[in-house]
């Protein structure tokens, strides 16, 4: 003790006199506590063990068993009674009650004159012998026999009662429990006074401690103040006066402290010394670096060059006609290419992430249309599969944001198509919500997972995932395909744009990836446009595939679409019969399908029961097809395929049910009026390669779309053409032997007018974000990645020149995403909820003569045909003048007939041809549409008969026969 510290002896004073006597305290009651317990058990034992022994005397002097089990069975019920046993006086069991058999050791030892205790490991056995009493009932009526009872003092037999342990242990086990309780309560409580009461002396001299520390340092401001009583106010007052004792000698120190400033110069001079060495290794290691990255450059464009040629030509090859087997040859050989060439992007992406030479974009961009198009995409290879790719995109998460929309489009680009790649069943799903927002600093925290229903993964295999040039399993590149770069180079993307990335997932049963963006709100609204025009309308829709309905149905909801599942086409027919009787038809029927439905009769028959006898527009979303015609899409109204995209199923909607396009799905229409009127005449172009086979694909790709181009296969041949003659558009490779292509633009761009501007687009094998940048700043109007396929050659003259190529049949590829919208919809003709036919109508414009009216409906019926085939004619002759002379006849004969549908049709047909409207095909499929649902109506209704009952009704207004069907 003469080494402890002042805490530990005052907690010693103070905590073990407590504890002994806590601890002491404790163990007595404990004791008593559980020796109450027993003593407990053994008096109800030996209480109930007397008790029964009363009782059953009766019982054992009669042996009557039923009596004796009676009272064993209302014994039992008392509380830790186990069982209960009655013995003969020979010793024999006579009844047992109860579990298990309860017997003495041996008969001998039950005394008959005392009880018995008999303790077991579970249970105490007690035992009472049972005597006859000394006045009985038939004593009492006969002297003798009492006479003879008295002198009797053999027991009849023995009761034991055998009381269970189990509530006792429970009871000790709660005792010592309690009071285990109780003694730590009153240690913690001793601890807690001793501790508090050793602080009031340790606390002061740990302050003086750490001021001495302090000054030790060198901190000669340190003053101390305990306020601790008289007791410490003595060695305060001295440390402080140390203090400033010390603080005084600090000027004495500065001649040494410039001493030192010298020594430090010369150090920094070494420094400097070594910094200018690391100077010089670092520019080495750029160097190097550059050198690495124009090695994967060029070595990118010589492999891009030979694998362009293969990819254009396969193409063409695809479009010939040939055997099938043959066919397949080239669909091997470019599926082949377009293998090796993803091969390529992804090495050359990870060595530009590898060495720092990544540089992300910062540019605003719409999130939903990123996902469409990676969903549009992605879509054939997934309908190959027959599998349902949704994208769900919540209502919550903003569309405008800021970001590189190339590197967000290409990591779902890699998940969703991974996604695909390891599932053979089931569904693939896009999903977009909104974690966190960040009002103040205007960003949000976005995440995007896929989920799959494919193979899964392990845990080991998912530890291993994200690794550069590693896959799940190591068959896994025999059977699919790839590097193993993906994952790696999607991860750290996702770093560069700093978010996260993960999966989850279960071998078997599919799995999740997931990333997060945390973006900055672009400037632009974030709020989507109003989309009202639909808000109201009811829509009822019959889908096979759940998620892909899911995400229908709350796309429709947000513009304010009243939805109605049904669940089989039968039940689908019936709910339109039954809102139609009610006047409450649906604006519009969905029917989704599968590809085994494509060809389906029922499904056939149903749209033609829609759209024919029921007159109910409908809408068919079918999955990417091999051709771009269905079986239905003569029936239907108008025709998408799955994934739609949010702004063409809008717009096909609104010319649905309105009969009316948008702005901008009318400026989206290559073959609208306005663009034919404003197109300009067919550009000039000129290609520049110096390979030869790459440079004959770009021209024959071209001269497939109709666009007359020359070639050259260097700069100064490219130079000389556009000296001689001006190009609209000039297609320029960057590395060609002696004047390569930045050459040749500057030399062209030395020539440009004010009057002429020449549009050079770079053919290049992969460009980066700051590349691209560079291209346009050294003159460059945009750039085209190598391959080239004749779509994205038609959408780049477009782009650049405004002319729209016509369009060739056959000239994409099979299994190429299409636009969704197969052809333009005719508009709606219910879209005014106009009747097919009116008989009330009819016969007002008659003068209320009614079978005036009917001959004269019998007449336009009659002429009905003739008008149709007429129309057909003259449109396909292109002679406007007599259509329009048709159409006028047509009008004038339907203001004489209650058909207000056929009527609102000929006047529209005749205003746009009057107008010039850019909308005349769309005016003329509603009135052919017209005409066809007039002549269904006529032969499936006996319309005589309604003109004969009108002729014969009174002339109040009466409501329409209900056996006329509902226009």
């Amino acid at each position: 003790m003469r080494h402890w510290g002042i805490r530990k002896k005052v907690l010693v004073v103070t905590l073990v006199p407590i504890l002994l006597t806590t601890v002491l305290l404790g163990l007595f009651f404990t004791y008593s506590w559980v020796n109450n317990i027993e003593t407990l058990l053994k008096d109800r034992g030996e209480s109930l063990s007397r008790q029964l022994a009363a009782g059953s005397e009766y019982g054992l002097f009669t042996a009557n068993r039923s009596l004796l089990t009676n009272l064993s069975n209302a014994l039992l019920e008392e509380q830790d009674v186990r069982s209960i046993t009655f013995f003969t006086r020979d010793g024999e069991r006579l009844l047992h009650a109860g579990p298990g058999r309860s017997e003495p050791e041996s008969t001998p030892r039950l005394d008959p004159e005392n009880a018995r205790r008999i303790s077991k490991d579970n249970s105490t056995l007690f035992i009472t012998p049972v005597y006859l009493q000394e006045l009985m009932v038939d004593s009492m009526l006969d002297p003798d026999a009492r006479e003879r009872t008295a002198g009797i003092r053999e027991p009849l037999g023995w009761a034991a009662v055998e009381m269970s342990h189990v509530r006792t242990e429970k009871e000790t086990y709660k005792a010592l429990l309690i009071s285990l309780l109780l003694i730590l309560g009153g240690v913690l409580l001793s601890m807690a006074i001793s501790v508090r009461l050793s602080k009031a002396f340790t606390d002061p001299i740990f302050q003086l401690n750490e001021a001495v520390a302090r000054l030790k340092e060198g901190k000669l401001d340190t003053r101390v103040y305990t306020g601790a009583g008289p007791e410490f106010e003595q060695l305060e007052s001295g440390l402080n006066e140390m203090a400033s004792e010390l603080s005084q000698a600090q000027a004495e120190m500065q001649q040494n402290i410039d001493q030192a400033t010298s020594d430090l110069r010369q150090t920094l001079e070494t420094i400097e010394i070594q910094n200018i060495e690391l100077d010089i290794a670092r520019k080495q290691a750029l160097d190097a670096s550059r050198i690495k990255s124009e090695f994967l450059a060029n070595m990118s464009h010589e492999i891009r060059t030979p694998l362009n040629g293969i990819i254009g030509f396969t193409e063409l090859l695809l479009k010939s006609p040939m055997p099938r087997q043959h066919r397949d040859h080239l669909n091997t050989i470019r599926k082949s290419s377009e293998i090796l060439l993803t091969i390529i992007n992804d090495i050359l992406d990870f060595s530009k992430i590898e060495a720092g030479k990544l540089i992300l974009d910062r540019i605003p961009f719409q999130l939903r249309d990123i996902i469409e198009e990676v969903m549009v995409m992605l879509a054939p290879e997934a309908h190959g599969k027959n599998l349902d790719l949704v994208a769900l995109v919540y209502q919550d998460v903003p569309d405008n944001i800021m970001g590189d929309p190339l590197r967000v489009k290409q990591v779902i680009t890699n998940l969703i198509n991974n996604a695909i790649k390891f599932t053979q069943t089931g569904e693939v799903v896009l999903r977009a919500s909104l974690e966190a927002a960040d009002p103040e600093n205007h960003r949000v925290t976005l995440r995007l997972s896929v989920t799959d229903s494919g193979v899964g993964l392990s845990r080991a295999q998912q530890h291993a995932l994200f690794n550069a040039f590693s896959q799940a399993d190591p068959s896994t590149a025999r059977q699919y395909g790839g590097t193993g770069l993906g994952l790696a180079i999607s991860k750290r993307l996702v770093e560069e744009m700093g978010g996260k990335i993960g999966l989850k997932s279960e071998l078997g049963k599919g799995s999740t990836f997931w990333f997060t963006l945390n973006p900055e709100l672009s400037t632009l609204a974030n709020e989507m446009p109003a989309r009202d025009a639909l808000k109201g309308e009811r829509i009822i829709y019959l889908e096979h595939q759940q998620t892909t309905g899911l995400a229908m149905e709350h796309l429709l909801r947000s513009w304010g679409v009243t939805v109605e599942r049904a669940d089989t086409p039968a039940e689908l027919l019936e709910r339109v019969d039954e809102a139609q009787k009610n006047n409450r038809g649906y604006a519009l029927a969905m029917i989704g399908i599968t590809r085994h439905l494509l060809r389906s009769n029922q499904y056939r028959g149903l749209l033609h029961t829609l759209e024919v006898d029921y007159d109910c527009r409908t809408l068919l979303l079918t999955p990417t097809l091999d051709t771009q015609d269905t079986p239905f899409s003569g029936i239907a109204s108008s025709h998408l395929t799955k994934p739609v995209r949010r702004d063409t199923f809008y717009h096909e909607l609104l010319l649905l049910i309105h009969g009316i396009y948008s702005e901008d799905a009318a400026n989206d229409q290559p073959g609208s009026g306005l663009s034919r009127r404003r197109a300009p005449a067919c550009p000039r172009i000129l290609a520049v390669d110096d390979n030869a086979a790459n440079l004959k694909l770009v021209l024959t790709l071209l001269e497939e779309s109709r666009l007359p181009a020359d070639g050259a296969t260097s700069g100064f041949e490219a130079l000389g053409l556009v000296r001689e003659q001006p190009y609209d558009l000039v297609l320029m490779d960057l590395q060609m032997p002696g004047m390569d292509g930045l050459e040749a633009t500057a030399r062209i761009r030395e020539q440009d007018t004010d009057n002429h501007h020449t549009c050079i687009i770079a053919l290049t094998a992969h460009a980066m974000a700051s590349e691209q940048a560079k291209l346009r700043e050294q003159g460059f109007d945009g750039y085209m990645p190598k391959p080239i396929s004749s779509r994205q050659l038609r959408e780049l003259v477009r782009e650049h020149t405004g002319y729209e190529p016509p369009a060739v049949a056959g000239q994409e590829p099979v299994d190429e995403v299409r636009d969704t919208r197969s052809s333009t919809p005719r508009p709606s003709s219910r879209s005014r909820q106009h009747e097919c036919v009116s008989i009330e109508e009819s016969v007002e414009l008659a003068g209320g003569k009614a079978d005036l009216a009917e001959e004269l409906f019998s007449m336009l019926m009659e002429q009905l045909p003739k008008d149709r085939e007429q129309v057909e004619q003259l449109w396909q002759r292109n002679e406007l003048a007599n259509l329009l002379e048709c159409v006028h006849k047509l009008h004038g004969a339907t203001r004489y007939c209650g058909v207000p549908e056929l009527r609102g049709a000929t006047y529209q047909f005749e205003t746009a041809l009057k107008c010039e409207s850019s909308e005349l095909a769309a005016h003329k499929e509603q009135l052919i549409a017209a005409m066809d649902r007039l002549r269904a109506w006529s032969e499936q209704t006996d319309w005589q008969a309604l003109f004969r009952e009108r002729s014969h009704a009174p002339p109040a207004a009466e409501p329409q026969d209900p056996s006329a069907p509902d226009a």
